[in-house]
């Protein structure tokens, strides 16, 4: 990447805006997630403007960032009108992302803004009308839309990848994963994993579901489940999000020649790569344990999607996690819950009936911020957002 600068704002400024950081205990996770502290750590990136509704949320992320009250906004279009970012991150809660995203599509195309990316929360929507809406209106005025699936810009689920891609495991068989959350909300992470490693065609093209129980799938609300699927390589997939005692973040990628094992939680990463091999030449052949090559540089999840973004203005290259993959995570959600919905049977995709939707786990808590409605988990005590306090962390890169 070039020593260019890159404009960036935020619009939402709650959790995983900025303080998400604060939370994570353990060594399986690499920081920043936060957008903000994504965008902090990419040198190319200055921060210009951050949007939110609700003063308090605008008053701390100033402070914590110290960013001038005169580049903190109520109305994100007064915002993108007169900071002319680059690239914009909407990080509020599910609902409203489709219209905000559109609005920046209709302030692009009458020259209001200059934005050229847009780096929207999981999930991208709520239903499969408004993500389609959010594709198709981006890709017509020019905009690179993509979606916060962490994995799909992990440094090590990326090297992953690139093995499977170079064939040292050979045609993909099977990409099982373990864990627990809801579909559409945690089920991002999970589902966009596994097309990470399910290699080229990694779109799912029918799905078997189950979900926690009938009068749940009844429901419009997101939910957890299991999914048996077919890619469009041949490969199958298997995902258990129904809860599970000590269940950890397990993945498994299995191919004709090895298999790439790979669990990553607060205690830690291992990605482990086996192979058949022959102690000699007349034994028989038996599973080998090889080291993983280590990524070359590693940051995290967060920063490679800023690298991403940058690297798709400059390129064209098309986005680690895109909104049309996006949509297909959010489609393959709903698919789920469909199967369950009509006895558990094979639902093909795409789905026909654009107007189904699921509302995303932090919806069903209404419409007011987390930190608004319960003030006391407002600021985590810890030692980043000392840190972060104690030495002006926004001073190092001022918004002009």
């Amino acid at each position: 990447m070039n020593d260019r600068r890159y404009r960036a704002a935020l619009i939402g400024l709650g959790r995983i805006a900025d303080t998400i950081d604060d939370e994570v205990i353990g060594d399986g996770w690499l920081v920043p997630f936060s957008h903000m502290g994504s965008y902090m750590d990419v040198p190319e990136v200055q921060v210009v403007g951050a949007a939110d509704l609700y003063a308090e949320q605008r008053e701390a992320f100033g402070e914590r960032w110290t960013i001038p009250d005169a580049h903190l906004y109520e109305n994100y279009e007064e915002m993108l009108e007169s900071e002319k970012p680059d690239i914009v991150s909407i990080c509020t809660s599910a609902a409203p992302r489709a219209k905000i995203t559109l609005d920046i599509v209709r302030m692009v195309r009458e020259g209001r803004t200059g934005v050229k990316c847009i780096w929207v929360e999981k999930p991208m929507a709520t239903s499969l009308e408004e993500a389609d809406a959010m594709v198709e209106g981006c890709r017509e005025a020019g905009i690179i839309l993509m979606m916060n699936a962490m994995r799909a810009s992990d440094v090590y689920y990326r090297r992953a990848r690139a093995l499977i891609d170079e064939g040292v495991l050979g045609k993909m068989l099977q990409i099982t994963a373990h864990g627990s959350g809801n579909l559409s909300h945690m089920g991002v992470h999970w589902l966009g994993a596994m097309c990470v490693l399910a290699g080229a065609n990694e779109r799912v093209s029918w799905v078997v579901g189950e979900v926690e129980s009938d009068e749940k799938a009844a429901a419009d609300a997101d939910l957890a489940g299991n999914a048996y699927m077919a890619f469009e390589n041949g490969a199958r997939g298997f995902c258990r999000m129904l809860p599970s005692a000590a269940s950890t973040w397990t993945l498994d990628a299995i191919g004709e020649h090895g298999t790439i094992h790979l669990r990553n939680g607060n205690d830690g990463y291992e990605f482990e790569l086996w192979k058949m091999g022959k102690v000699t030449d007349d034994a028989p052949a038996t599973p080998v344990r090889h080291i993983f090559p280590r990524p070359q540089r590693i940051w995290s999840a967060g920063v490679g999607q800023v690298k991403d973004a940058i690297n798709c203005i400059e390129t064209g290259k098309t986005p680690n996690c895109s909104g049309d993959m996006g949509r297909h995570l959010l489609e393959l959600a709903i698919a789920i819950r469909e199967s369950h919905r009509r006895g558990n049977v094979r639902v093909d995709l795409p789905l026909p009936d654009r107007s189904l939707y699921i509302r995303s786990a932090e919806t069903l808590r209404g419409d007011t911020p987390r930190a608004i409605a319960n003030p006391n988990r407002r600021r985590p005590t810890h030692l980043i957002s000392d840190i972060a306090r104690r030495e002006g962390i926004g001073k190092r890169r001022p918004v002009s």
